[in-house]
């Protein structure tokens, strides 16, 4: 029988764990966000005031 010849490469790709992390970070604030009721409403309000102008005749 051959001998086989093993590989052993020490340490990994970083930026997988750090995508990894982001993932879960995102999904816990996501739940976060749902649990408060943040996606329940679907009514938009939006109020203007504008300032009243008065123009005084002569």
């Amino acid at each position: 029988m051959a001998d086989q010849d093993f590989i052993v490469r020490q340490g990994g790709n970083s930026i997988g764990w750090f995508v990894a992390g982001a993932l879960v970070v995102a999904a816990a604030i996501g739940l976060f966000l749902y649990a408060d009721g943040y996606f329940d409403d679907d009514t938009v309000e939006m109020k203007i005031e504008l300032p009243k102008v008065t123009i005084e005749g002569q």
